[in-house]
């Protein structure tokens, strides 16, 4: 039968070209995660859709960049359709409008309008919330390192909004590459587009920012912006940059005792990119052939001024992967000590841990996730759940 073996040929060759096709398309079109493209001769298009920052009691930021420059109105308002506006005439790409004078715990409208050459870009109609009192419950979802890996980004992304946060923390490696711009748009704000339209972010800065200035424009942050803190209810928080030394006699240093020394704040949280404590396998020493140091150089530092002011939690990303230590102080457990939290499951891939559990681990999963956070007076609650939505991990914290 000499045809068979002949048709088998056909067939794999056939089915290899439709391979190398489908890989080819993979490889250069576009895809779900990719902005849709502008048509030739359409009027302004956005680059990165409306998106919130630093909401407070009375006031938060709204952003937008569009391919080209335009001005910008931005509708808002308690009730739909919004009757509100504030108007920036001087034609810019980059937009950051202040709405100020809001009701505290209060729901709005917007919508951000852009016009060039007589041709306008509407954008949706969406909401936002101020901030809550100090006796008012809120939560918010926290989630590092998304890097390179939209898809799951975008996963998360929807999953963290379908819990309706107030806000969102991201523990820095918020792209893989700093100074590529297509990352910023592409893996960053497109696949968190949703999200970021109708709760803020408020992140820290990692190792992979490079520190470059896409950072400083796209986050709207109170000054140094590398480091700030904020009020939200009763919880204080501090933010960091360890990618700097805030080490005794640095700015950093110096700066964080002063605020944490001041503040009357029921919860207090403090976050940066790298581990204070860590048992991860071999970022800071190979586990399975040596010791760890437990932790970041730079970062343990901190330790010092977080048992000082009795921070409650310390949260980190740069490790891929979810670790929940207990209590810790003076090197050992203790019931009145600091969580440390590691969350460095947005995208980055995923790394593991030592072979040998470390004192202060607790909790441990090697998945992509995020973690959600409730607070009301003295209660705290935390939820970790995977990149199916499912819960793997939770614990409290109660004050009198």
């Amino acid at each position: 039968m000499p045809g068979k073996p002949v048709r088998k040929l056909v067939a794999a060759a056939l089915c290899a070209a439709a391979f190398v096709a489908v890989t080819l398309s993979r490889d250069t079109g576009p895809s779900a995660a990719d902005p849709p493209a502008t048509p030739p001769g359409a009027g302004p298009a956005f680059v990165l859709e409306p998106y919130l920052q630093f909401a407070t009691r009375t006031s938060i930021v709204v952003m937008c960049e569009t391919d080209r420059p335009t001005s910008c109105v931005v509708e808002y308002g308690p009730t739909f359709p919004p009757e509100r506006t504030v108007e920036v005439q001087t034609p810019g790409t980059l937009h950051e409008v202040t709405l100020d004078g809001l009701q505290p715990n209060a729901k709005y409208f917007y919508r951000v309008v852009c016009s060039a050459d007589g041709k306008k870009l509407e954008g949706k109609y969406l909401t936002f919330s101020t901030a809550v009192g100090p006796a008012d419950a809120f939560s918010f979802t926290v989630i590092g390192d998304t890097q390179k890996n939209p898809a799951v980004t975008g996963k998360i992304a929807k999953l963290m909004w379908d819990r309706r946060p107030h806000f969102v923390l991201h523990m820095g490696d918020v792209v893989d590459n700093g100074p590529d711009k297509r990352e910023w748009v592409h893996e960053l704000f497109w696949p968190c587009r949703d999200l970021f339209a109708r709760v803020p972010v408020y992140p820290c800065i990692g190792n992979h920012e490079k520190n470059h200035e896409h950072y400083y424009r796209y986050f709207s942050l109170p000054k140094p912006e590398y480091h700030y803190s904020y009020r939200y209810g009763n919880a204080e928080f501090f933010v960091l940059d360890t990618n700097k030394s805030p080490k005794p006699g640095d700015g950093q240093y110096e700066w964080l005792d002063k605020v944490l020394g001041a503040s009357d704040a029921r919860w207090k949280f403090c976050y940066h990119h790298h581990p204070c404590y860590t048992s991860d396998s071999d970022d800071y020493g190979d586990t399975y052939k040596g010791h760890s140091k437990l932790g970041d150089a730079k970062a343990r530092p901190l330790i010092a001024l977080y048992e000082k002011h009795k921070v409650d939690v310390a949260m980190n990303g740069h490790i891929h992967l979810y670790e929940r230590t207990w209590p810790v102080r003076e090197g050992r457990v203790d019931p009145k000590g600091v969580v440390y939290l590691t969350t460095g499951g947005g995208g980055g891939k995923l790394e593991d841990f030592d072979p040998v559990p470390a004192f202060f681990r607790n909790q441990g999963r090697v998945d992509y996730h995020f973690c959600q956070f409730t607070v009301h007076g003295g209660t705290l609650e935390c939820k970790a759940f995977d990149q199916e939505g499912r819960l793997f991990d939770s614990f409290s914290l109660r004050k009198d």
